[in-house]
């Protein structure tokens, strides 16, 4: 019983030794390496225990994937080779003890990993302490010292990932717009935010007049698709303010408490959470009903469209324009991809998951610019070969034969215009999709103004430009209609006088069954029925008098 006691003291000492760097484990016995991550780097056997103090290779598959974003950060080409060499070290059966990393090594990888690891905040791990290692192969010490300079074994970065980065109120936030993010600098971004909150307030302002005009009864024309635009970007505007008020809301963020990548899903967080329903439902709604406008136009066009035809019109569109963009947002809750942009930190999704961005942003705006174009053609194709209505014929026509020949145009001119900032977002989100590789590769930078007039002002473009709607003589009387009805009204008091007329005061006017005397015919002439232009009531509080 006392032998086991010391023999066992003894195993717990040595342990101790492995894991301080006093001394090398031994090897039990040499096994083909079962981790993914370490295999085709020039060795096939490893031993346990390793120099890391695990004794199983599942328990060092366990640490190295604790080493993953640090791997796709790419801080070094070596850190690869130096991780497994620690963790799933070289085994021999000549040679008793696990061929480790060299010193050198060690040094190396040290010099340029350690600063990312200090910058979140986390010491160099114990077990990769350099002082551990041996300071040369030898023959005393044999130690793997590295790769030529021809060997690239640099762990493959993903184009999805994004690089995470310490952000400056301590929370450890990636892709942030007050992170030290790569693709941009601080002054871009503080550029982007003015640009955007400037923007947004702008678009916020001309859409909800824009909306009230249109419901008041005022505008150029009055078509169902302008109010779902309105209101569709009159709460875009509302998302990218809020936004601005609440601050970068990144969601992708380094774990406190291990350096591992999560990819932290950004929907718990309230705000960003509102901020990507506003901004992702009611933007998809928007390019919606701009497919509805188009079709409404086609419709108009057409001089066979009743007004009951027109009235089912309008039910069928409110049900596409609102039920496609919820499917698409149930689809994008279901993945719960919602993280934030390089950029500006606001919630949306495909920014670090090319897949939904293809599927769930790509797809449905090609979907829709493609149908749109599509009604659009036909109208202008139906406009041209249709009758020319002249003035007085547009001006007669009744309600069955379509809408005049100015208000007609109006809308389709309205269409067109609306395709190209639709076209311009969804080449943004393409060029994004195609090069997005080379931006995290730092290959390639992206252009700040390709984002800020492209994007993000294409994407506010249709609510600003809505002010064309409503500048009008008849918006302003309409404003002032319902400006005088909303004041205060002057009604007559108890006290004012009562003006009562006889009949002889008014010579000419003419009373059923009166009898007057025509002087060029000398004939009398009774009057039992009277025009109503002849007729006039004078009230006064209760009394009537003719």
């Amino acid at each position: 019983m006392f032998r086991l006691k010391i023999s066992g003291f003894f195993a717990f000492f040595l342990g101790f030794l492995n894991v301080t760097g006093y001394a090398e484990p031994l090897l039990s016995a040499c096994e083909p390496i079962r981790v993914e991550l370490c295999m085709g780097l020039g060795y096939n056997m490893t031993g346990m225990p390793n120099l890391g103090g695990n004794d199983m290779q599942q328990d060092a598959n366990i640490n190295l994937k604790s080493y993953s974003p640090l791997i796709q950060y790419g801080c070094s080409q070596q850190l690869k080779l130096f991780l497994c060499s620690v963790y799933v070290p070289m085994c021999t059966e000549k040679v008793t003890n696990p061929i480790g990393p060299c010193r050198g090594l060690c040094e190396s990888v040290k010099s340029r990993c350690y600063p990312v690891l200090e910058g979140f905040g986390f010491p160099w791990p114990d077990a990769l302490n350099c002082s551990r290692f041996p300071i040369e192969n030898n023959h005393d010490h044999m130690c793997m010292e590295g790769p030529k300079e021809k060997v690239d074994i640099r762990a493959p970065v993903e184009p999805a990932v994004r690089k995470a980065h310490k952000c400056k109120n301590g929370a450890l936030n990636c892709g942030t717009s007050t992170c030290n993010s790569g693709l941009f600098e601080d002054s871009e971004k503080r550029i982007a935010e003015v640009w955007i909150t400037v923007w947004a307030l702008a678009c916020i302002v001309t859409a909800l007049a824009s909306l009230l005009t249109l419901v008041l009864g005022g505008g150029r024309v009055r078509a169902p698709p302008l109010m779902g635009l309105s209101l569709c970007y009159f709460l875009v505007g509302a998302g990218w303010t809020l936004r601005s008020f609440n601050g970068p809301t990144g969601v992708s963020c380094w774990s406190p408490d291990s350096p591992s990548l999560k990819s932290v899903d950004g929907l718990p967080n309230l705000s960003c959470a509102f901020v990507f329903l506003l901004l992702y439902y009611f933007g998809m709604a928007a390019n919606a009903w701009w497919v509805c406008l188009c079709a409404w136009w086609l419709a108009k066009s057409a001089p066979s469209w009743s007004l009951e035809r027109m009235r089912g019109l309008t039910t069928a569109l409110h049900v596409c324009a609102w039920g496609f963009p919820a499917l698409q947002t149930v689809a994008a809750l279901v993945r719960r991809d919602v993280d934030s942009d390089q950029l500006t930190g606001t919630c949306y999704i495909g920014n670090k998951n090319q897949v939904t961005l293809w599927y769930l942003v790509l797809v449905p705006y090609f979907l829709y610019f493609c149908i749109g174009a599509l009604l659009l053609s036909l109208g202008w194709i139906l406009v041209y070969r249709g009758p020319k209505l002249t003035r007085l014929n547009s001006a007669a026509a009744p309600l069955t034969q379509g809408p005049p020949r100015k208000e007609r145009d109006f809308l389709g001119a309205l269409a067109t215009l609306y395709a190209i900032p639709i076209f311009l977002v969804m080449t943004s989100y393409f060029i994004e999709y195609s090069d997005s590789e080379k931006w995290l590769n730092e290959n390639q930078r992206p252009s700040l103004w390709f984002f800020l007039l492209v994007r993000h002002f294409m994407s506010l473009f249709v609510g600003i430009s809505s002010v064309l709607w409503i500048w009008c003589p008849k918006s302003a009387q309409v404003w002032r209609s319902a400006l005088k009805r909303l004041g205060p009204r002057n009604q007559p008091t108890k006290n004012t006088p009562v003006m009562k007329y006889s009949l002889t005061h008014h010579p000419n006017l003419i009373v059923p069954g009166s009898v007057y005397h025509n002087r060029s015919s000398g004939r009398l002439h009774t009057h039992k029925k009277v025009s109503r232009n002849h007729q006039q009531h004078f009230r006064s509080g209760s009394e009537t008098i003719i």
